[in-house]
């Protein structure tokens, strides 16, 4: 097998044939495909990130795409430079993945022997949000033979529903207390302030006003004081205004808004990818959240995805900090669990620098339990 590196924008470019039949085949999400990554890349691109895409051959054909950059970061108090390998699809997505046309595990195999042969040109290979029971399996063991020092540690939780059956089904397979609940808001919703309505919008003329619309909602909650969402800022702003409208044309791209008398209250952009709906971004009106917008919209999209011809609704990974994030274990049928892979080479000057980081936070850890020991003995 042979292997590549793409590195030049002229050359991205010219994958995009190629890469999107492999898509047609293999992608096993939608952060791989060639729309994601090639836009993600326009837009946060930093001026010391370099593209570092491996494009695995064998004879004519392509078989394998993954799709890394090196970037230059800084570790610890005194800031030590360093290269890192990374996802470029690690930017605003979710679940980054190899690109292959057969056992993703030789296919690793074959990308980290590659990399190993390439050491002098990165210090640090970072693998976001990787399945926890997946091929990364075949990149520990082969990370471990190598020669590489590497740290897992768990990453972002996944739920998705999946939309076999029918929405009765579904919707008697969910708690008693969700089903209250749900029923409960819709009927006080709708008492209170009259009927709602769901608008769906994919038509490509119409998703610059449907972009205005969400962003509008989404900067009048929450997330405009925490600094998150599309329109934090103005770059993330040009990102999903380029990726809507490149993905609508394609008819990829869907945005729902939930509707009292011509007033948004709720909004939700999703994306498709073969027969996976992808949840992306969910924002509600504030001066309505006692009646849980946010999760009524989420009822209504799961109602329209059960009526056509879709096999799962993904919600998409959270890094669960704090309470559980309601309206995505209530309402799932399913979760994966990732677990984050960071390989160090063992030449690095970072290494010692890691690995005394690593033994203190054993340390304070072990300290902890045995002071927790004691408090119990003494009660």
């Amino acid at each position: 097998m042979k292997i590549q590196i793409v590195d030049t924008d002229s050359e991205f470019d010219a994958l995009e044939e190629p890469w999107n039949r492999l898509s047609d085949k293999t992608a096993p999400n939608f952060f791989c495909t060639f729309d994601y990554v090639r836009t993600a890349w326009k837009h946060f691109r930093g001026p010391n990130d370099r593209l570092y895409i491996l494009v695995l051959s064998e004879g004519l054909s392509i078989v394998g795409i993954a799709p890394f950059y090196i970037g230059i970061e800084r570790y610890g108090t005194w800031r030590i430079p360093h290269r890192t390998i990374r996802w470029i699809a690690m930017w605003e997505g979710d679940r980054p993945r190899l690109l292959v046309d057969g056992n993703e595990e030789i296919f690793w195999n074959e990308i980290l022997c590659f990399i190993k042969s390439k050491k002098r040109s990165w210090d640090v290979f970072d693998l976001v949000e990787q399945p926890m029971d997946g091929p990364e399996g075949g990149v520990r063991s082969l990370v471990s033979r190598s020669g590489w020092y590497w740290e897992k540690v768990p990453d972002a939780t996944d739920y998705y529903i999946s939309l076999e059956g029918s929405w009765d089904d579904y919707l008697k397979g969910l708690s008693t207390d969700t089903r209250k609940t749900w029923r409960r808001k819709t009927k006080r919703l709708s008492s209170m302030l009259g009927n709602y309505t769901v608008e769906k919008i994919s038509d490509p003329r119409q998703m610059g006003d449907a972009l205005v619309r969400f962003v509008h909602l989404e900067q009048s909650g929450w997330k405009a004081e925490a600094g998150i969402g599309i329109g934090k800022n103005k770059r993330h702003l040009a990102f999903y205004e380029d990726l809507l409208f490149r993905l609508a044309e394609k008819g990829q791209a869907m945005v729902f808004f939930l509707t009292i008398k011509e007033e948004d209250i709720a909004g939700s952009i999703c994306f498709l990818q073969r027969d996976t709906v992808y949840s992306r971004h969910t924002a509600y009106s504030p001066v309505h959240a006692a009646h849980s917008p946010g999760i009524l919209i989420q009822a209504e999209i799961i109602q329209e995805l059960f009526r056509g011809k879709y096999r799962e609704l993904d919600l998409l990974g959270m890094r669960e900090e704090g309470p559980p994030p309601m309206h995505k274990t209530e309402w799932a049928t399913g979760r994966r669990e990732t677990v984050h892979l960071t390989a160090y080479r063992t030449d690095s000057r970072l290494l010692p620098l890691v690995i005394a980081k690593r033994l203190k936070r054993i340390f304070i850890k072990r300290s902890e339990e045995i002071g927790q020991g004691k408090d119990d003995s003494v009660k």
